[in-house]
């Protein structure tokens, strides 16, 4: 009866050692990532609420090939210029700078070569999603 006993026990010690080992070696790192991904999207959703973007005027340039567009950073973060996308009628375009960043109330021109006469639908796209439409009739 003794034996079964220590047995029993020796049984029951080493089990409780796996689980523990396995518990503290694959489930702690797990929850840590957790957090880490929750901290990230809380971030990103903070930037988010931040960021606002405003295409005040477009220009033909007078050689009637490139556009001139001015845009403001309405937000409250800066935004780097060379994370914006820029859509005309859909299609990515790309388009020159003279900054790095974009601060807030600030305004710059992107100056686009774009030779598709008639109507522009012009989107610029913030790397978080924020996005701004602007109408063009002009040539060019």
């Amino acid at each position: 009866m003794g034996f079964s006993t220590a047995g029993a026990f020796a049984v029951i010690s080493v089990s409780i050692l796996i689980a523990v080992e396995i518990l503290t070696g694959n489930l702690l790192p797990t929850m840590f990532s957790v957090r880490e991904s929750y901290d990230d999207m809380r971030d990103r959703m903070i930037d988010y609420i931040k960021t606002d973007i405003n295409i005040t005027s477009v220009t033909n340039i007078s050689d009637a090939v490139n556009l001139s567009i001015t845009i403001e950073n309405t937000g409250s973060i800066s935004l780097k210029l060379d994370d914006l996308t820029l859509l005309i009628n859909g299609t990515k375009t790309t388009f020159t700078h003279t900054q790095m960043y974009l601060y807030p109330e600030e305004q710059t021109n992107l100056t686009v070569s774009y030779q598709t006469a008639g109507p522009k639908r012009i989107k610029i796209v913030t790397n978080n999603g924020i996005s701004d439409y602007y109408e063009y009739a002009g040539g060019g």
